[in-house]
């Protein structure tokens, strides 16, 4: 050990999470999942919910900031987790998976 020590001050962690660089970094992860998603969906679903898929960027209530893809069409989520009309595509879901490793 080189004998140095770390102590994290989580009392900068809400600078930290509010900072671009964190922000950035949210919205390029968000921005690689999104044409897997849309390619899933238009050959799956269709081109219409295909181009429903977009990035959602929000602050959540406590501060934290987040990047989302969402679809954003009425049956959206029966798409993604079934119905009775509808089967179960997970298609987000697995956008999100292919790019993990």
């Amino acid at each position: 050990m080189s004998g140095i020590r770390f102590e994290f001050d989580q009392s900068c962690l809400p600078e930290v999470m509010r900072s671009q660089q964190v922000r950035g970094a949210l919205r390029a992860k968000a921005d690689e999942i999104l044409p897997r998603a849309k390619a899933l969906a238009r050959s799956e679903v269709g081109e219409e919910f295909a181009d429903s898929i977009t990035v959602s960027e929000e602050i959540r209530p406590r501060g934290r900031p987040t990047a989302k893809v969402i679809a954003d069409r009425e049956d959206a989520s029966d798409h993604e987790y079934g119905s009775s009309n509808t089967d179960r595509r997970r298609v987000l879901g697995r956008a999100a998976r292919t790019g993990e490793g």
